[in-house]
């Protein structure tokens, strides 16, 4: 699979990092609309509309702003091009629903868990989640970062949603967002949210995700029907009855690479429609 990555600022970078250790996939060429931002080695795509008519182009990663990636997708199926999106994929569940059905996302985080808690997800179960990672709101949020319509919102939507999609692959689709404490830097920009999301399987989640309290910290637990799931910082605890499942952490460009090896073969674990119930929270944060 040749790749063509769309905007190349840190997260097209870690793009054409995991694509490297990928195998089968290579970057065929970077799209960046900013001259001042090199794209050494990689060759630097011509234009949008080149893109779209190289057949030798076969697919395209858009990490641009979540405000204009719906576009982008929609044009590039139209063209015969498989779509990976970079986080958070989508404005809304209404936009979700428009995009192309062979879409994959990098949620890569979705790697960690265990095959059997994705294939029998908790029902009646009962969650923690809490994600702190601090950002100074002056500096960090800013550009299209501190514009909602281009950004989506601030630590939640960018940060906070690798695990809060994590606990929707485990407890199911939300029911309701219900959000209890919300503070923001900017209009629609969050840098802390405490929240309860019901699930329609009967279980609930406390969350809260924070950019302003100085320490970093990624802790879901999970308990219901005989087993329980923790995630500390990356490393898995899994327990069913007597049996204990334990993984350390992998690092982060490992678990990317892991999409896009997936990706290449068909979008499973890492598909679209899998980050419809965390769009589902994301909506529910922003209609608070």
């Amino acid at each position: 699979m040749r790749v063509v990555i769309t905007g190349f600022g840190r997260a097209g970078r870690q793009h054409a990092a995991a694509i490297e250790r990928a195998p089968g996939v290579t970057v065929h060429s970077v799209l960046e609309s900013d001259e001042g931002v090199a794209t050494a080695p990689f060759t630097r795509a011509p234009s949008w509309d080149d893109v779209l008519d190289d057949p030798t182009v076969d697919a395209v990663a858009l990490c641009v702003p979540p405000g204009g990636r719906a576009r982008w997708a929609a044009a590039a199926a139209a063209a015969g091009k498989d779509v990976l999106l970079e986080k958070p994929p989508c404005m809304s569940v209404a936009e979700l629903d428009r995009l192309p059905g062979r879409t994959g996302v990098m949620l890569q985080h979705r790697f960690r868990l265990p095959r059997e808690i994705v294939d029998r997800p908790f029902k009646s179960a009962a969650g923690t989640l809490l994600v702190s990672r601090p950002r100074d709101a002056l500096t960090h949020y800013t550009g299209w970062r501190g514009d909602s319509a281009e950004a989506l919102g601030g630590i939640t939507a960018h940060l906070g949603v690798h695990y809060l999609d994590l606990a929707c692959q485990v407890l199911g689709a939300p029911e309701s967002v219900e959000v209890h404490d919300y503070r923001e830097c900017a209009p629609g920009i969050d840098v802390n949210v405490s929240g309860l999301v019901r699930f329609a399987g009967g279980s609930t989640l406390v969350f809260t995700v924070a950019a302003d309290v100085p320490a970093r910290a990624e802790h879901l637990v999970v308990a219901g029907d005989g087993r329980s799931l923790s995630i500390t910082d990356g490393a898995v605890a899994f327990r069913d009855g007597d049996e204990v499942t334990e993984r350390p952490a992998e690092p982060a460009g490992v678990l990317r690479a892991k999409v896009y090896a997936e990706f290449a073969r068909g979008p499973d674990l890492c598909s679209l429609e899998r980050a419809r119930a965390v769009t589902a929270v994301l909506d529910g944060v922003r209609a608070r």
